[in-house]
């Protein structure tokens, strides 16, 4: 056996034991992304809240994601990718359990920040770390298998935790990402070696300062808007805050020499139109998926157990989608399957909003599940188009960027969909079953228009994103030997 044939095979066997090491952590982290979806219902009848406020379970933890992101180029220079992964995901198994002992919504509230924040970097690490580890023409499939591994977070978070909801308590729900949570800990300090950086960066601490009261004062006026009225004092505060700190970032960012988000990558027209499209896809699924989850037993009077029966099937298929998506964007141009799955979301939305109080759990379960397909075709392929967009040297910075779009997006759709919500709620001013629905079908019309206005966006751009980064396939070997010459 020749050296290039023994070179194949141990790059091939090196591959999977960083995909088998890096996907139970990227498991515990969708626990705690999508899992406490079906107990958002029981959460607001244990501690007598409403959706105002117990959408800042999901808010808070997405937000607290976003603003640790662009600090994780500073922090891998400090800890080294391994170690920063692996406290990321112990940290955020420690914090899960906190989540299942809160006293108050407040201290969940609170605890999921915390979760939020200690596990910011366990996504973005993982994304990469599996990336690099496949070869150039396999990258597809590892994005694919990234997507199928998240899948499973709300597939048993939905359906096992919808039971556990039922049968005992919302809190049951956290212990769920304690086995991947222990596992995602354990084998990263086993199988992956201790990386020891070279060069010891510095942080932006007025550029980290200032995007964090950007993006809380922001959100924190869109979401309690509707409570406190948009022209009041408090709320034109906030917007004044929100600008005012935008406005020092931007100015921060480009007379800093270390910069906390490299506005320079924003230069880069592929990386900002596929970024755009990703906002906005996220945005419409994570606020879908937050109404959906509240509409089917609020509306519907679906118990916990039905609710994570109709959810959870479409978890599993967008694993199962995501990772043909996958393969197929090693095959042929990535914005082709993006299109396709943004215009079957838009499909899914209109069918969302002419269901009537009398729909089936089989036809929840169909639509959910064309909704998650739809999110599975997009995801891989957008992930594995915006990586390519990114010579190697930016692939950290870019991926984190790239998360920090879709934590951030993932946060205003929640946000903007409670404010509508609750805006069509005054509007009907009926508590009949009726006017709830209408309400809700309101609500989901909306964010099908925004899923077209991607589809436009998606379309348009493709001439540019494609140019760059559909690449001419080459032998697994040559592959491999580019990809060490390139990165080594």
């Amino acid at each position: 056996m020749d050296t290039s044939s023994l070179d194949r095979q141990k790059h091939s066997r090196q591959k999977w034991y960083v995909a088998i090491t890096i996907l139970p952590g990227q498991l515990t982290i969708a626990f705690g992304m999508f899992g406490v979806v079906v107990a958002l219902p029981n959460i607001i009848a244990a501690f007598g809240t409403d959706v105002q406020t117990v959408q800042w379970v999901m808010t808070g933890y997405l937000v607290a994601r976003v603003v640790p992101m662009p600090a994780i180029g500073w922090l891998v220079s400090r800890l080294g990718r391994r170690d920063l992964y692996v406290l990321g995901v112990f940290g955020t198994t420690v914090s899960t359990v906190l989540c299942s002992l809160s006293w108050s919504v407040e201290s969940l509230i609170v605890f999921r920040v915390v979760q939020g924040v200690v596990g910011a970097a366990v996504m973005s690490l993982g994304m990469v770390m599996l990336y690099e580890a496949f070869p150039q023409e396999q990258r597809g499939l590892a994005m694919g298998l990234f997507m199928m591994v998240a899948s499973l977070g709300p597939t048993l978070g939905q359906s096992v935790g919808g039971y556990l909801v039922e049968q005992f308590s919302w809190r049951a729900i956290f212990f769920l990402a304690l086995p991947s949570g222990v596992l995602g800990t354990v084998l990263p300090l086993r199988r992956l070696p201790r990386d020891v950086p070279g060069t010891e960066k510095t942080i932006d601490v007025p550029g980290l300062c200032t995007m964090t009261v950007f993006l809380v004062a922001f959100l924190l006026a869109l979401s309690q808007g509707q409570h406190h009225g948009w022209t009041s004092r408090y709320i034109l505060g906030l917007l004044a805050i929100s600008g005012v700190a935008l406005t020092l970032f931007l100015v921060t960012e480009w007379r800093v020499a270390h910069p906390v988000v490299h506005l320079r990558l924003y230069r880069n027209v592929p990386f900002v139109l596929a970024s755009l499209v990703v906002f906005l896809y996220n945005a419409g699924f994570m606020g879908a998926n937050f109404l959906v989850a509240l509409m089917v037993q609020l509306v519907f009077d679906f118990t916990p157990l039905q609710a994570g029966i109709i959810l959870a099937p479409g978890a599993l298929v967008m694993g199962v989608i995501g990772l043909v998506a996958g393969r197929l964007s090693d095959r042929m141009a990535p914005h082709r399957l993006v299109c396709a799955g943004l215009a079957l979301f838009a499909v899914d939305m209109y069918c969302f909003s002419t269901l009537s109080l009398f729909v089936s759990i089989g036809t929840m379960i169909l639509l959910v599940m064309l909704q998650r397909s739809a999110f599975g075709m997009i995801f891989s392929a957008s992930d594995t188009a915006i990586m390519r967009t990114l010579p190697a040297a930016d692939r950290s910075m870019g991926s984190g960027l790239h998360n920090m779009h879709r934590g951030l997006a993932m946060a205003f759709g929640v946000a903007l969909s409670s404010v509508l919500l609750e805006k069509r709620l005054a509007l009907h001013h009926r508590l009949t079953a009726h006017a709830r629905l209408a309400a809700y079908q309101d609500c989901l019309f909306v964010i099908g228009i925004g899923f077209l206005g991607a589809l436009v966006l998606a379309w348009w751009s493709r001439p540019r994103v494609s140019h760059l980064i559909q690449r001419p396939r080459v032998p697994q070997a040559q592959s491999v030997r580019a990809e060490e010459t390139t990165e080594g």
